[in-house]
């Protein structure tokens, strides 16, 4: 069975924000491994996104993608883009269904709980591979209630997603996962950087700032994408 396979299968539909977390952050000096980012671009290219290190920029433009992984599905992407003094803004939810034959054998149930949960448009899915795990990836496009405001969220953003001291640097090094937590990457042009914040499944005080701050912006947005729950009638 795939790394990953065994925690999506006992975690198959337990929402991002159900467990408690506590943070650590890197410096801002680029993937730290190509497994942080083997089902990222994965999920970038179901829906027809290069990897943003590999994209090519129009010159002014600039990109932002937040990546949210948890123990639990749908996991969030929030894309935000500014094009001159144009800021426009996106949340894509991304699961994986692992398979150990066929992609056809791969379970269904993440799709259900998603299509259940959260007001989102056609499902697009790709069958994905990374040395020996096989998965489908799947992709919809969340119906967010209102406006938000994407120029505020990014700064938000971009005040909490710094680079940390070295002390956090090393004990992020030293963990053995980085595919899990919230991921940022920016490019300008040329210009790409990325900074991981790694979540842990910890009952007790976050780190406070940055890594917690971005978990809720993320799982605030995403609520507004929640369908309304159904009340039964007696």
């Amino acid at each position: 069975m795939s790394r990953l396979a065994f925690a999506t299968t006992l975690l198959v539909a337990i929402p991002c924000s159900s467990v408690a977390q506590q943070s650590l952050a890197s410096n801002d000096t680029g993937p730290t491994t190509e497994a942080m980012f083997e089902t990222k671009d994965a999920a970038a290219l179901t829906v027809g996104l290069s990897p943003l290190s590999k994209s090519a920029l129009p010159k002014n433009a600039r990109e932002v993608r937040i990546w949210y992984s948890g123990f639990g599905n749908p996991q969030y992407l929030v894309i935000i883009r500014q094009n001159g003094a144009a800021t426009t803004g996106r949340l894509l939810l991304w699961w994986d269904q692992y398979y150990e034959t066929s992609p056809a054998s791969a379970d269904t149930r993440v799709d259900n709980f998603v299509r259940a949960g959260y007001d989102c448009g056609p499902v697009s899915k790709r069958d994905s591979h990374f040395g020996e795990d096989r998965w489908v990836s799947s992709v919809c496009e969340a119906k967010l209630k209102g406006a938000p405001d994407w120029k505020a969220f990014l700064s938000e953003v971009e005040a909490h997603a710094l680079p940390q001291s070295t002390a956090a640097n090393e004990d992020e090094n030293q963990s053995d996962d980085q595919s899990w937590g919230i991921t940022v990457e920016r490019k300008t042009g040329a210009s790409y950087g990325v900074s991981h914040y790694h979540t842990a499944l910890t009952f007790g005080t976050p780190e406070p700032g940055r890594g917690p701050k971005l978990q809720d912006m993320v799982n605030a947005l995403a609520a507004t994408a929640k369908r309304d729950a159904v009340i039964a009638q007696h």
